[in-house]
């Protein structure tokens, strides 16, 4: 078990400026005015002076402290925060196998961490010997603040490669939201815009004959209601209809 695991329902607490001969006594004194002494179950460091641990004895003690950016113990200020797990996964989607790992290391090796392991995903059982287009990254930081140089994506062989930063939230490049990543989507697409976020029928755009056209162009060759076909010539780049386009479909 690592440390990590062993102070996960801990808040820690690292000296960030100010005198580094820490006081307990007034640290702990400065906690109960925010939080009863009473539910303090814990209080103590790994070695480093610097860092400390708190354990409560409810989460609701716990989750008031995190409420808290810094704490201020006289001409000391400690920053509040969750215990950094220091070795993170990374997924990389979008790689074919043929790509090698020593390719995706010297990108990787770019970024503020040392790399623990590359490696390409798998399908599960019973076709695991079969390699998927994800590979899986195992990598140690430093501080929470050097995952921040971990990009969301990059561009590889001119291919888009998005980043999935264990603990980062998702963050889809089809409609720009979070807690979701693309292949997730489910943001409705208007054909007569191309924009995200609304269907045909609540477009606000003015309705044309470029809009329908462009309409066309876009279904080229697929049936239309009047069960015709659209055709479009590649040298002239002109879309030429079956049927004509009725006078109610123009303003």
């Amino acid at each position: 078990m690592t440390s990590h695991q062993l102070l996960q329902d801990s808040v820690g607490l690292t000296l960030v400026s100010g005198n580094d001969r820490i006081d307990r006594t007034a640290i702990i004194n400065t906690i109960s005015k925010i939080v009863p002494v009473n539910q303090i179950e814990s209080f103590g460091n790994l070695g480093d002076a610097k860092k400390w641990f708190i354990l409560f004895k409810t989460n609701s003690s716990k989750e008031k402290m995190l409420q808290l950016e810094h704490l201020k113990v006289r001409d000391q200020i400690f920053s509040v925060h969750k215990p950094h797990r220091q070795v993170k996964l990374i997924r990389l989607l979008n790689i074919p196998s043929s790509i090698s790992n020593d390719v995706i290391r010297d990108v990787v090796s770019k970024w503020k961490g040392t790399i623990v392991s590359v490696e390409c995903e798998c399908l599960p059982r019973p076709f695991s010997s079969i390699k998927t287009f994800v590979r899986r990254i195992r990598m140690k930081f430093e501080s929470p603040n050097d995952e921040q140089n971990i990009p969301i994506s990059f561009k590889l062989f001119g291919i888009t490669i998005p980043v999935l930063l264990e603990g980062r939230i998702k963050v889809c490049y089809r409609c720009k939201s979070s807690g979701h990543i693309k292949s997730e989507c489910t943001a409705l697409k208007c054909r007569v815009c191309m924009e995200i976020g609304h269907d045909d029928s609540d477009c606000t755009r003015k309705r044309s004959y470029a809009n329908i056209a462009g309409t066309f162009s876009r279904q080229a060759s697929t049936p239309t209601t009047d069960n015709q076909t659209i055709k479009k010539t590649p040298s002239s780049g002109i879309v030429h209809h079956s049927t004509p386009i009725r006078s109610a479909e123009l303003p």
